[in-house]
């Protein structure tokens, strides 16, 4: 449970901070899909810990349920940053070197496991400090699964496993990819465990559309003339043509899952909506988590002062029922 308590402190710059107060509201938050502009779900929980906003509900999926599963675990959003800048920097796993084919995705089982153990170690769900859902898509009934208990590090490596790029997860004798397929940001789960405020957190388009923009542009359209064009090793493009490929396949499931994502929102009737300004940044584009971050910070600030007024109503209806 969540002891929220709301007096309202003037900063100059600064929205107001929450203090404590009797009544007891239970917050839930859903953070979805979006790859790197993932990351600025970061931002998001910096703000609302800013705040003294607690939560007793997280659901995620894709990056979502990475940044999502960590803090569940008690650790605190600059450690969180820390780690992602650790891997994000020191990683090679997105090197065309690494990629491969003849198999069922880019990118091999063995390096993508490696990367979550390093993450996030040997936690299980039961380590976590507040109740922790990861989702994924169970290719085979093509049904949601959600996952509540077990290792973390499978469950957040099957809950981002982006088709093509990253391998399918075989767990719970099913075989799992990235939940935001289906679901890109699952407020609904919240609704059903009784959250009493739901928070939705959801990135704007996976792959941008200046991407296929320019990917258009280069490939179909007559350049000016006098215009001169770069010749490329055969490794750049091996490179340009593997990232193409995963800009692709992620633009058609956006427009694909619009109308889900749509339903899942309508009908789970979340109470605030955080929608960082990632649109110009790439699915793969790591290097820019401090944009990132800011962006979820100034999403959540933003939304601030509208859950604050949610937090205030709702705790004047349960003093009314008393």
């Amino acid at each position: 449970m969540t002891k929220v308590k709301i007096e309202k402190k003037a900063e100059k710059g600064k929205a107001d901070k929450v203090k404590s107060e009797t009544n007891t509201l239970k917050i839930g938050i859903a953070f979805g899909s979006g790859g790197a502009k993932g990351l600025s779900h970061i931002g998001v929980l910096r703000v609302l810990d800013k705040y003294g906003i607690k939560l007793d509900l997280i659901a995620g999926t894709s990056m979502g349920a990475i940044v999502g599963g960590i803090y569940a675990l008690g650790i605190d959003t600059q450690e969180i940053e820390r780690r992602m800048r650790e891997f994000f920097s020191n990683n090679t796993i997105f090197s065309s070197r690494n990629f491969h084919f003849f198999h069922e995705s880019l990118i091999r089982q063995d390096d993508i496991a490696d990367v979550f153990n390093g993450v996030i170690g040997d936690a299980k769900f039961e380590d976590t400090k507040i109740d922790f859902m990861a989702l994924a898509l169970d290719l085979e009934s093509g049904l949601e699964h959600r996952m509540t208990t077990g290792k973390m590090a499978k469950a957040m490596e099957a809950a981002s496993a982006i088709p093509a790029l990253f391998p399918p997860v075989y767990m719970d004798t099913k075989y799992l990819v990235d939940g935001g397929l289906m679901n890109a940001t699952p407020v609904d789960y919240l609704r059903e465990k009784k959250m009493d405020i739901v928070i939705g957190v959801h990135t704007k388009s996976v792959t941008a559309k200046q991407y296929i923009s320019a990917m258009v542009w280069e490939k179909f359209y007559k350049k000016p003339a006098g215009m001169k064009t770069k010749k490329r090793g055969m490794l750049e493009q091996a490179k340009i043509n593997m990232t193409l490929l995963v800009h692709i396949l992620m633009r058609t499931i956006e427009v694909a899952r619009k109308l889900n994502s749509k339903i899942s929102f309508l009908t789970a009737h979340p109470d605030v909506v955080i929608t960082p300004e990632t649109e110009g940044m790439g699915l793969l584009e790591f290097n820019k988590i401090d944009e990132a971050i800011k962006a979820g910070e100034v999403a959540m600030e933003e939304q601030m002062p509208k859950l604050l007024e949610v937090i205030a109503r709702k705790q004047a209806e349960l003093k009314a029922k008393k």
